[in-house]
């Protein structure tokens, strides 16, 4: 049988086309007008971004030619001249310098840090070893050649500007990270190096520097050198994912703009997200989309009511169907509207009229048959003319000395006794056993010496309420699939563990193999009626007991209980049932 279609009601239909008919056109004109707003506003900002960086240029060149012309100073002095003349010689370790040298020339060098705040220090390093500082209080005395590097960069340049990228400061009493600007001082006329004057900045001093320029908050800014070496931002130094290379590539989510100085020989790249500069026109998207949504809901608002008034009479006649479906065959379809609906009410009516009148004649006939079947019924036979009629059988076997059959009738009379009495309700697990005994008792005959039993339970469990005939089924299992040529042992055990009671019912038998243990654990949990059940009666309950039983459990103590099932081939088999106490 095909898989039945999915369900979809006509008023969910109706809503579904007027939600596309109102909302296709206005998101395709929304998505429209907001790429075109978006491609205008990268253009306009593509086109700032670079004036920004200029203006960035323009204010970094300004500050290092004020830097630079600091850094010439010591060339018009005549006094600074003679005395940095003095000590060009070569590089003396224990050099010492007088205090009245080193303080003219440290309160000349302090003239220059007034208002400076993002300078840590102006120094000049003699040829010789010596350090004149405008800080001279937290600045050595000397310098080493080991650790300054940076000084063989800027004597390459003979006299020209150097920006020193930042680097460790090894000549104050605590190294610094400082960024430096440094030329080699050359004497004018004799053109002889008198040394080198090296302007120190820290990192804020540098970032209050390039303040100036008002960047987006995720945006990037890159400062590199003429070497192509970073200068600035400090904390991506050395970083390879950040050098000049990659950082100048354009990327599809970033505005890259590069702006190089003719002067300063340094190069500024600005990385500003796409997300930043289109924020303003996120900002009149999310502005247009509440509007929209409060227009949409007011929109949706009036299709549910014009599908409400188209629905309401389909609604009404489905009513009237559900109450002929439920046996209710006076319903009638009425208040319908005069379209192909109240046509359809008409139809429904008659159909409703002609049904109650088949109904009637098909109602008497069934009754004429119920009364033929009770007929049938009463003439059955009484429970208790079986009961009388065994018990002659059994006075007539004691009478001919056919003990063997008294034993057999008598364990039959209890047997169908059991069962027909006390239907459903629960019995005490002694009751059970007593049962078992008694089927025991009529199958020991035919099976002679091939079964022995063994019932170990704990007397404190015999008083414990069991559902009755749950012992039977699996007795019978053993007897119908577990005997072999060799003598059984059937052991039936019961156990506390915990608020549970487990009665096991073990033999040693021709056992089972991991599939076959796996097809009847399938077989008993299944919901459906399995292929044996369907087959004729004398073969039912081969596939049906073990199956009843573990139903029987779970509907009346939950998915927890139960009957399961372990078994070896040629080792036996073991069937426990769990139940609570």
């Amino acid at each position: 049988m095909g898989k039945q279609p999915y369900f979809f009601p006509l008023r969910g239909k109706f809503l579904v086309l007027f939600v596309l008919l109102i909302t296709v056109p206005f998101v395709i004109s929304g998505i429209f007008t907001y790429r075109k707003y978006a491609a205008d506003v990268d253009r306009n900002t593509r086109e700032s971004t670079l004036t920004i960086m200029e203006q960035m240029n323009l204010n970094l060149d300004r500050y290092v030619k004020d830097i630079d012309r600091l850094t010439q100073a010591p060339l018009y002095d005549q006094e600074m001249l003679n005395i940095l003349t003095r000590y060009s010689g070569t590089y003396e370790p224990d050099l010492y310098l007088p205090l009245e040298v080193t303080g003219d020339i440290n309160l000349f060098l302090s003239s220059f840090t007034s208002e400076r705040t993002e300078i840590k220090g102006i120094l000049i390093f003699t040829n010789n070893g010596g350090i004149f500082s405008s800080s001279a209080n937290t600045v050595f005395r000397n310098w080493e050649p080991g650790g300054n590097e940076w000084m063989a960069d800027v004597r390459a340049r003979e006299g020209g500007l150097v920006i020193v990228p930042p680097h460790k400061a090894n000549y104050y009493d605590f190294p610094l990270e400082v960024i430096s600007i440094a030329r080699e001082i050359v004497h004018p006329r004799t053109r002889t190096s008198l040394g080198i004057m090296k302007v120190d900045l820290s990192a804020e001093g540098f970032e209050r520097v390039l303040s100036v320029v008002d960047f987006t908050p995720n945006s990037r800014f890159f400062i590199f050198n003429q070497d192509q070496l970073m200068v600035y931002p400090f904390h991506l130094i050395g970083d390879e994912k950040w050098s000049f290379k990659s950082v100048t590539r354009d990327t599809p989510d970033h505005i890259v703009s590069t702006v190089s100085s003719q002067y300063s020989k340094l190069s500024l790249v600005g990385h500003i997200p796409l997300e930043d500069l289109r924020q303003d026109a996120q900002e009149l998207t999310t502005f247009t989309v509440i509007i929209s949504v409060i227009s949409l809901f007011v929109a949706y608002g009036i299709a549910v009511f014009i599908s409400n008034r188209l629905v309401t009479p389909i609604r009404h006649l489905k009513g009237r169907m559900s109450l002929v479906q439920n046996g209710s065959f006076q319903a009638k379809a009425s208040i319908i509207p005069n379209d192909e609906i109240g046509q359809l009410a008409i139809a429904f009516n008659t159909m409703v009229d002609e049904l109650n009148r088949l109904v009637r004649e098909v109602y008497e006939t069934r009754i004429r048959e119920r009364e033929a079947e009770l007929s049938a019924l009463q003439s059955q036979i009484n429970p208790h003319f079986l009961y009388n009629t065994l018990e002659s059988i059994n006075m007539l076997a004691m009478h001919n000395n056919q003990l063997q059959i008294s034993d057999i009738v008598t364990s039959l009379g209890k047997l169908l006794r059991y069962t027909v009495e006390k239907s459903e309700r629960p019995v005490t697990l002694k009751d059970e056993l007593l049962f078992v005994d008694h089927y025991l008792q009529i199958q020991s005959f035919r099976l002679k010496n091939r079964l022995h039993t063994v019932i170990d339970v704990d007397p404190s469990c015999e008083d414990c309420l069991v559902p009755k005939l749950i012992l039977h089924p699996l007795i019978e299992n053993v007897i119908e699939h577990a005997l072999h040529q060799k003598t059984v042992t059937l052991r039936v055990t019961a156990h506390f563990e915990e608020d549970d009671l487990f009665i096991q019912v073990i033999d040693d038998g021709v056992g089972m193999t991991a599939n076959q243990v796996e097809e009847i654990n399938r077989r008993i949990n299944s919901r459906l009626p399995s292929q044996l059940e369907q087959d004729q009666f004398d073969k039912v309950r081969k596939g049906f007991g073990l199956k009843n039983v573990h139903q029987r459990l779970r509907i009346l103590y939950g998915d927890r209980y139960g009957l399961f099932i372990e078994s070896l081939v040629a080792e036996g088999s073991s069937f426990v049932i769990k139940i609570p106490v």
